[in-house]
């Protein structure tokens, strides 16, 4: 995938961006103080994110691809499902150039926009375990060619690049891109119970079963799923592979699966 296949750029210079931007940026900057980590907070710095400017993409590009060796693809408005994990997969990362506006302030309609993706998925690049993690998830969709397994992938990336929180020595820090970004996901899991957080250990488990298999697009929201480091991250998404894969041979039967459609070091184990 290169750059010029995506749809053109917006960048966001109307007049009444900087003020949404500041707003956005001041109100998720006060909700997170205790539940976003250090490394989320120097990223934004290291990034350039200031609330009184908006963000220099190219600047933002280019500090990503000196840092990672990732690539931000900037588009218009979100690429399709495929495209976003065919994208994961070569280490590049669609971001929506385009900022919400005061009439879409807590809910854009056409989904993420640029303030939700770097807040919620650019900055944390930064991290190289998120950012290893977030192209095995890239892998792991190449798995998913029947429904269930692309329904199990979804479910997944839900419980964990969306509403993950990653374990610290004082309380879980929010690594997810929902939490990091949206006031009514980041309340709904600070004020949840104990016994809401369960270890990532458990998510394949738990979302392979009957009951989440009935909800293709969520899971039980009092459920948040703990990582204990961003390796316990990708271990689960090595499981979660070992589930496509079982799912896959369970739905053509007998029939070997085609050499390209199984990743050698998933179809091994």
């Amino acid at each position: 995938m290169s750059l010029h296949l995506l749809a053109r750029p917006h960048h966001p210079a109307a007049p009444a961006s900087g003020m949404v931007w500041k707003m956005l940026f001041d109100r998720q900057q006060a909700l997170l103080h205790r539940w976003a980590g250090p490394g989320f907070w120097q990223a934004l710095a290291e990034l350039g994110l200031r609330r009184d400017t908006l963000p220099n993409l190219t600047h933002i590009s280019r500090q990503v691809r000196q840092r990672t060796g990732w690539t931000l693809l900037l588009t218009g408005t979100p690429v399709s499902e495929g495209t976003y994990y065919a994208a994961l997969a070569q280490r590049e990362l669609p971001v929506v150039s385009r900022l919400r506006g005061f009439s879409e302030f807590d809910q854009p309609p056409g989904g993420v926009d640029l303030f939700a993706d770097l807040f919620g998925r650019v900055a944390l690049l930064l991290q190289p375990g998120h950012a290893q993690a977030l192209h095995e998830l890239g892998r792991a969709w190449e798995l998913a060619a029947t429904p269930a397994t692309v329904g199990l992938l979804r479910r997944f990336a839900r419980a964990t690049f969306e509403r993950g929180l990653l374990a610290t020595e004082s309380q879980p820090h929010f690594y997810g891109a929902a939490l990091l970004t949206t006031p009514r996901y980041l309340h709904a899991a600070a004020g949840a119970e104990a016994t809401a957080y369960q270890p990532l250990a458990n998510v394949v488990r738990h979302l392979s079963q009957p009951s989440a298999e009935a909800h293709l697009t969520a899971v039980d929201p009092e459920v948040y799923f703990v990582a204990q480091s961003w390796a316990d991250l990708s271990a689960a998404i090595q499981q979660l592979c070992q589930e496509l894969v079982k799912l896959q041979r369970q739905a053509i039967g007998s029939q070997p699966l085609p050499f390209a459609a199984v990743p050698t070091d998933y179809a091994s184990r």
